[in-house]
């Protein structure tokens, strides 16, 4: 029994002896553990940056000339310089919108609302996402070559959702806005453009910390375009009314001039509005940060409060640059559309200066005075 004993210990002691010394008698080669080591450290390698899909519809005819263009689509019923470098020409559509932007008579952009699904292929309107994944991937990293500068966007949920950019093989993108319809998101309108305007209108988190901006020009007639930015952002919020079976936006004297005078308040007092943190934020944005800047509740109250007035609701963003680009934004952002979309009857008034824009909307007294009794 002792010699079983001994002999049990003994094997014992070689095996731990054995399993010890292995690395000393079998040395692994240190190259190769330090790569092993390497690559498990890594997580698994993935493609973030876009593939291009083949150029077809209006994305032809970025870069194009305007005059070839016209030859095609006719002379546009308005035409306006944006006061940032690039000029806003409007066509006749049935029920719809057509705008291009040009800079030196060159396509920039070209927005599109419409029934002509022939315009906008591959893409349907009234098509879904998962129709949109058999015609590609919707990425969310795109890095644009823009000069001799790379700059990088980031697509969030709600844009991957709503608002995808597809890229095509002749350098040109599209901006696809999808609504919330029936708890199914739907393509209703497309945005062609170039890298330059992507980049400069900024409608993704751009990851550089310098890029390139919109500037204001010198020396053009802001009253005329500010009206005018007025007129294009009331009708293509009518026009989205009207094709949601809502009715138009009454329009009041009264509560256009309280929007002007409310946003040259806040051009004037922004201290007043804003807390230190908020302002030092706009002020960021304001010396060309990307992005854009939009007044929380609190604060749109405390804009509003001069009013006195309960029934009247607003909306404050900056920079706005392209105002039919800012709505379509806008009616594809699901909390955003409610109040566009709003079944009760209301009035609209729209004021810019400049790049700010500030939209109110105020229940008819009927509809408030309905309120008040419940």
């Amino acid at each position: 029994m002792k010699k079983r004993s001994f002999l049990f210990a003994g094997l014992f002691l070689l095996f731990l002896i054995a399993l010890y010394m292995q690395p000393v008698w079998f040395p692994q080669d240190l190259a190769e553990d330090q790569s092993t080591k390497q690559v498990n450290k890594e997580p698994p390698a993935t493609n973030l940056n876009y593939e291009p899909i083949q150029t077809a519809g209006f994305a032809n005819w970025i870069g194009q000339d305007l005059d070839e263009f016209e030859k095609a689509y006719g002379q546009p019923e308005e035409s306006m310089t944006s006061g940032f470098s690039f000029t806003i020409n409007r066509y006749e559509v049935d029920d719809g919108l057509l705008e291009v932007n040009t800079k030196d008579k060159r396509i920039k952009s070209i927005k599109y609302l419409g029934e002509n699904n022939d315009d906008i292929e591959p893409f349907k309107f009234g098509m879904t996402m998962d129709e949109l994944s058999k015609i590609t991937m919707v990425y969310p990293n795109f890095t644009i070559d823009y000069h001799d500068q790379s700059i990088d966007l980031e697509l969030e949920e709600d844009d991957m959702n709503y608002r995808p950019l597809i890229a095509f093989d002749n350098g040109s993108f599209a901006i696809l806005f999808f609504e919330q319809t029936q708890g199914e998101s739907r393509l209703y309108a497309v945005d062609y453009l170039d890298s330059e305007t992507l980049v400069k209108l900024a409608p993704y988190t751009v990851a550089n910390d310098e890029v390139p901006y919109y500037k204001q020009e010198r020396d053009v007639h802001w009253n005329k375009i500010d009206q005018f930015k007025k007129r294009q952002t009331s009708r293509l919020i009518q026009l989205l009314r009207q094709k949601n079976d809502k009715p138009a936006f009454s329009l009041d004297s009264q509560l256009q001039a309280s929007s002007e005078d409310l946003l040259n308040t806040f051009d004037k007092d922004k201290e007043d509005i804003l807390m230190t943190e908020r302002l030092q934020e706009l002020q960021r944005f304001e010396e060309s940060e990307p992005g854009t800047f939009i007044l929380n509740d609190t604060e749109m109250s405390d804009l509003l409060a001069e009013l006195k007035d309960p029934s009247v609701s607003g909306h404050l963003e900056l920079p706005v640059y392209d105002p039919s680009f800012s709505v379509l934004t806008l009616y594809s952002t699901p909390v955003l559309k409610e109040q566009l979309m709003r079944a009760d009857d209301a009035s609209l008034a729209v004021a810019f200066s400049k790049e700010n824009v500030l939209i109110l909307w105020k229940e008819l007294e009927s509809q408030a005075e309905e309120s008040e009794s419940h």
